[in-house]
């Protein structure tokens, strides 16, 4: 099989997904993997923008809509998970937020509209599906994201302004938590993938698909090393690496595994804590290797059914494009 956007995009979640269930994970690559969707996302999106949708007001309609279809039902779903969740599992003596701190009902009307719209506004302190808030970033991206894809200098006036604003924070290990998760600091990774996207035929010489790949997995070993790497420097260096890899995977033509895989990143997603959660019923050595293994072979499973059951019956009603889109969408 050959490695392409799906497969890429199934690693990813596979990082987020070992990182939050088993409690030896080496530490880093969660983030990175956060900071990696968000290089992939800018890329793609730039791409389908001006390849596929035009900037017109009726391809940005046609590109809103699939959108939609793509973000908002499979979310809505783990929401619904979410809350039954979050009713049931403490009258068996299990609390969510054992698992992840943000597996709360929400606090206040700005949690509810966060939880509802998945707008980065407010709120972000309960959530129905913990790991949205990274989600929320992406959908306030998808609202600025037709002016990165029209013009050069606005991609580059939003990374140097979002680099910027990390600087101000201070590059430290206390404020970590904030630049990884802000919508402003964050933007940087998505317009580094917008202006790989835009820059493409120059950075062609550059392509190297299993080194770069290599080479992002091997700087997640740093941490063994300097354990402060990932929370200072290291989120900085992965998204210029998830930047090679996005730009070596770009042009690969790949097969139906490697759709399926992409397909099944996002459910993972969303689903692995809800799933993590229901797992402490039956097995109670919380984020042992044990228990990630059961967890994740159970959101693989219940990814799939919601795959075929729901996405790809969706999928179908999707607003037609101008040409095939890049692998791994």
């Amino acid at each position: 099989m050959k490695l392409g956007f799906g497969t890429w995009r199934f690693l990813l979640a596979f990082f987020v997904c070992i990182s939050h269930l088993w409690a030896g994970m080496m530490h880093g690559p969660a983030a990175y993997a956060v900071w990696g969707f968000f290089v992939l996302s800018g890329f793609l999106m730039t791409h389908i923008i001006s390849n596929r949708y035009g900037i017109t007001s009726a391809g940005l309609k046609n590109f809103a809509f699939n959108r939609f279809l793509r973000i908002y039902p499979l979310y809505w779903i783990a929401c619904v998970l979410g809350v039954v969740s979050l009713y049931f599992l403490p009258r068996l003596g299990i609390t969510p937020s054992d698992l992840n701190p943000q597996f709360l009902r929400p606090q206040d009307a700005g949690d509810w509209l966060n939880n509802i719209t998945l707008l980065p506004i407010t709120g972000g302190h309960g959530l129905f599906v913990p790991v949205s808030g990274a989600l929320a970033v992406e959908v306030g991206v998808y609202i600025l994201m037709p002016l990165m894809a029209m013009s050069k200098p606005a991609a580059w006036l939003g990374l140097i302004l979002s680099v910027a604003l990390n600087l101000h924070f201070g590059l430290d290990s206390g404020s970590f938590a904030l630049r990884y998760s802000s919508f402003l600091t964050s933007f940087a990774a998505f317009t580094l993938g917008a202006l790989v996207s835009q820059y493409s035929l120059l950075l062609d010489k550059f392509r190297a698909p299993v080194l770069s790949v290599f080479v992002w997995i091997a700087h997640c070993l740093i941490w063994f090393k300097f354990s402060l790497w990932p929370w200072t420097y290291g989120l900085y260096v992965s998204a210029l690496l998830s930047a090679w890899v996005v730009l070596s995977l770009a042009k690969i033509k790949t097969g139906r595994l490697d759709n399926i895989l992409g397909e099944m990143s996002y459910p993972l997603y969303l689903l692995h804590t809800t799933v993590g959660v229901w797992v402490l019923v039956f097995h109670n050595s919380m984020r042992s290797f044990s228990f990630f293994a059961i967890s994740f072979g159970l959101t693989l499973l219940l990814s799939w059914l919601i795959i075929v059951l729901i996405d790809r019956p969706l999928h179908r009603l999707k607003r037609p494009v101008a040409e095939p889109v890049i692998t791994g969408q």
